[in-house]
């Protein structure tokens, strides 16, 4: 597996609605996918973490993003 180099931000709220499992899903799938490109990957990465909970971003979204990128705030 390439992990991608992004920068995965911590959720600080305000609370969205809340993200569909499915829709984390198709982020995980975007990240995978190497024909695109990175800055598209941020993008949809930050419309995601707006539609979220603090909570399900930081405990449950970030920690398997964390997994897929090397987040570049850590270098």
């Amino acid at each position: 597996m390439v992990q991608r180099l992004i920068k995965v931000p911590k959720h600080g709220g305000p609370d969205g609605q809340g993200l569909p499992q499915v829709v984390f899903e198709e982020l995980l799938v975007l990240i995978e996918d190497q024909s695109i490109p990175d800055d598209w990957v941020k993008q949809a990465m930050e419309l995601c973490l707006g539609a979220s909970l603090q909570q399900q971003w930081n405990d449950e979204f970030r920690p398997e993003l964390l997994k897929r990128c090397i987040d570049i705030a850590d270098k």
